[in-house]
């Protein structure tokens, strides 16, 4: 999912009769290089309403705003003036004389307009970078996250065709599995689909202890062409030689992108036939950039403790001594590709804008700042190469269980929009 989570900041600013407008509406992916268009409006609807200003009778409304404009203050008549352009930096000419102007007021240029203010479509507004502009003058980025790499590794050996109670084949179970967790994230996570063993659909190209085959090359959109795949594959007769199809993916370019994550899903309903597959599982992971694996074991014909050393060796071991995914009908199946799918989800995003000091770049989860943390145990880093900002530890959880509501990228001011 391209996700980028940035709102336009409420920006306080002053009516042309000292009321303080509303900020302008929320915007959920928003750059807010500038102000809001919506922040004119607001002003001069604020100013219209009952009890904070009204237009002499028979006057039009620019009439209404340059006596607003002209009426707070000292009243200082200067030079006579027969247009704006004839009075000193922000005088307007009211009446045919240079009159100050104040803060929000009319204007036809940001010469007409008080200091740290510009003119925009009649009005003037504070300047970014200003107390009363971006708050503390900061501007929003935003921000791309970047879907980590997931290969499917799907076993079809002779016994993926055993029955799992009323429900079906196992081999059936766990295509439907597949089919929805390359649906559901489809957004968010670039997969593909590698099937062993057998070199082709049917299982009638290949042999013993021989590698399987990729069917779906790692990439963006794969959900429809792994669900042709896997509609058109069938189970093969030829073992289980999950070492040998590991081995094939240590020169596999599909997961030697150093820009994102890479991982191997490796479902398996039994024991290795041919070589041992751990030492191949612990190979990719010291590969650069390394890979990592997740073991779902499927029924109850499964090797544990070859799973629980693969697991360890991937670098995905869970706690407790089960340290793979175990699945022992359709819906735990579902759950386990679901939490994989879910613990993967990337924690990298790509600024828009590289900023110009990385120092003075704030990020806010919920508009709660999270600190740099520069030993990458508790919050974020930023790289200059790849501009991109990395979340870890608790943050970086918190994304993956979905609770975060809103993230802002925020340059310049230590607050959130």
């Amino acid at each position: 999912m391209n996700t980028w989570i940035n709102v336009s900041p409420a920006i306080p600013g002053r009516g042309t009769c000292g009321a303080t407008p509303r900020a302008a509406s929320l915007a959920p992916v928003a750059k807010a290089r500038g102000l809001p268009g919506g922040l004119f409006t607001a002003l001069i609807v604020l100013c219209a309403s009952p009890g904070c200003g009204t237009s002499p009778a028979g006057s039009n409304d620019e009439d209404a705003i340059n006596t607003l404009a002209s009426s707070g203050g000292e009243s200082t008549e200067g030079p006579s003036c027969a247009s704006n352009s004839e009075c000193a930096p922000g005088e307007l000419c009211q009446g045919g004389a240079c009159t100050p102007n104040l803060p929000g007021g009319p204007c036809e240029d940001s010469s007409n307009c008080v200091d740290d203010e510009t003119c925009e479509n009649g009005t003037c507004v504070p300047e970014q970078g200003t107390d009363d502009g971006m708050g503390c003058g900061g501007e929003v980025y935003t921000a791309t996250a970047i879907p980590p790499n997931v290969l499917i590794v799907q076993d079809r050996s002779g016994s993926m065709d055993q029955k799992v109670g009323d429900e079906g084949t196992k081999w059936m179970l766990a295509k439907a599995a597949i089919e929805q967790v390359v649906t559901d994230y489809a957004d968010e996570v670039f997969f593909g689909l590698m099937l062993y063993p057998g070199l082709d659909p049917d299982c009638d190209d290949g042999k013993s202890c021989g590698p399987g085959v990729i069917a779906v090359d790692v990439g963006p959109a794969t959900a429809t062409a792994i669900t042709s795949a896997l509609n058109d594959a069938d189970t093969c007769s030829l073992g289980t030689p999950t070492a040998e199809t590991l081995e094939v993916l240590q020169d596999y370019s599909g997961l030697a992108d150093l820009g994102r994550p890479n991982y191997v899903l490796l479902i398996t309903d039994g024991q290795s036939s041919c070589d041992d597959p751990v030492p191949m599982v612990a190979e990719l992971l010291e590969q650069d950039p390394p890979i990592k694996t997740f073991v779902v074991g499927f029924g109850d014909g499964v090797d544990v403790a070859e799973l629980n050393e693969m697991a360890e060796a991937g670098g995905t071991a869970l706690m407790g001594d089960q340290m793979y995914y175990q699945a022992g009908n359709a819906q735990s199946l579902v759950d386990a590709f679901a939490d994989i799918a879910g613990s993967v989800l990337s924690c990298s995003f790509v600024l828009d804008v590289v900023p110009p000091d990385p120092d003075k770049l704030f990020v806010f989860i919920n508009d709660v700042e999270i600190l740099r943390d520069l030993g990458h145990d508790d919050g974020w880093d930023y790289e200059a190469e790849s501009n991109q900002v990395t979340f870890y530890g608790p943050p970086c959880e918190l994304m993956q269980s979905g609770q975060i509501m809103d993230l802002q990228f925020v340059f310049g001011c230590p607050e959130p929009r």
